[in-house]
Formats: structure tokens, sequence, C-alpha cells
């Protein structure tokens, strides 16, 4: 079963299409050496951009003994449970609110990683009745997360404000239209693939004309100075 499944995936899938180009190199390239914006590749020094070691953290002496001690005091299988069921801890509730207070809101929910996060939210926040409206250079995981979305979703042209309200009105009409659901906009507060600032304050303003919710996907700008 096993060779026939390789055999459809490298003739007829499209990842397959390229399979023995692509792996290793554009899908799971090998990286070695500590984290860092160089890391060895191929046996050479290469400048590295996808990580997501942001605020060059990942190797500070503090953090690293934080590792140690927390592997030492816990071992590295705790809590062997999702947290809903069985994992959920005194530790993950004082980090929830640690980052609630760190960021000024009410409170803090943590998931595995960034992608869960985003496919969950959209998921969780709208209906078969709402419409989305995002920006074009949405990340990948926004992108998956509308794919699973039901109802009608707009796309504007990256950070573009006026192209923005043209969806928007769009999106208003489909509302008054079905007489049901709302409108969530999503954008990003720093775009992962180009590095440059979302229009957050000229998306929010347009709160004042338009019903909408506003969703930020900040993964890539947590920590940084604006």
């Amino acid at each position: 079963m096993a060779d026939i499944f390789e055999k459809l995936l490298k003739n007829y899938g499209p990842l397959g299409q390229h399979r023995e180009r692509a792996h290793g190199y554009f899908a799971f390239p090998k990286l070695e050496g500590e984290i860092g914006s160089r890391m060895k590749f191929r046996g050479k020094d290469m400048i590295v951009w996808s990580l997501n070691n942001y605020l060059g953290l990942a190797n500070h002496p503090e953090v690293r003994k934080a590792d140690a001690e927390g592997a030492a005091q816990f071992g590295l299988a705790l809590p062997m449970g999702a947290r809903m069921m069985s994992g959920n801890s005194n530790y993950h509730e004082q980090l929830e609110a640690e980052l609630a207070a760190f960021e000024g809101k009410e409170d803090a929910i943590l998931v595995n990683f960034g992608y869960q996060g985003m496919v969950s939210l959209i998921d969780t926040l709208c209906g078969r009745h709402d419409v989305i409206v995002y920006d074009a250079e949405s990340h990948a995981c926004i992108i998956d997360g509308l794919r699973l979305h039901p109802g009608h979703r707009y796309v504007f042209k990256h950070n573009d404000m006026q192209d923005l309200e043209k969806q928007l009105q769009r999106a208003t009409a489909l509302i008054e239209k079905q007489n049901a659901g709302g409108i969530l906009v999503i954008t990003e507060g720093v775009f992962g693939m180009a590095g440059d600032q979302g229009k957050l304050k000229e998306t929010a303003a347009l709160k004042s004309k338009y019903e909408f919710r506003l969703l930020v996907d900040d993964a890539h700008g947590f920590g940084t100075p604006r």
C-alpha cells in the first residue's frame, strides 16, 4: 500500500510532481547548528530568514537556563494530555495571565502553535452566515482557516484602505440581503512574508462607518516596538 501511495504522489500529486527536486530544499530542509540568523545548510553557512526567532531570544542564557531548570524539575513528558482533558495546570494559567498583562488585555489563551490558533479562531468566530473580509497577503494559516469557512469571503488588496472599504460595502450589502450574520475583517500586525506593518489604525477607523469585528494576526510583531 505504501508503494502505491508513493507512486500516486510522485506521478499525480501537485507536490509529488516536484518531490525529487523539492524534498530537502524547498520542503523539509535540514538546518544545522545553533538557532540563529546564520546556520549550516548542505554544508555551507547560510543566512536564515524563515525561523520564528524574531527577537533573537532562542539562545539567550536566561532562556536556556529556564529550559534546563524546567526539564530537571518536570521532565520533558509533562503534562501527558490535552489541556481540555487532563493536561491543564497552574503554570498554563499563570503564563496566560502574564501574557494578557503584557499585552494589556483581559485574558489570553495558549495554543500549541500559530497555525492552530488562526484556524481555530476563524472557525470559532464565524458561522455560515458570516462574511469574512481579508488582506490579500494574509499568512498561509489564515488562508487555510478561510478555506474551512462555509460562508462568503472577500479579499482586499494588500494594505489598500480604499479597496478594503469597497469590500466592506459588498459584505454589508450581502449581510443586509440575507438578514443574518456579521462581518469579520482579518489582517496582520506585521506581515510575515514581507515584514511590512498592517494599517491597523486606518482599519479600525472604518468601524465608525461599518459594523465589523477585527481579527489581527500579530505573531510576527509580538514584542516588537511600533
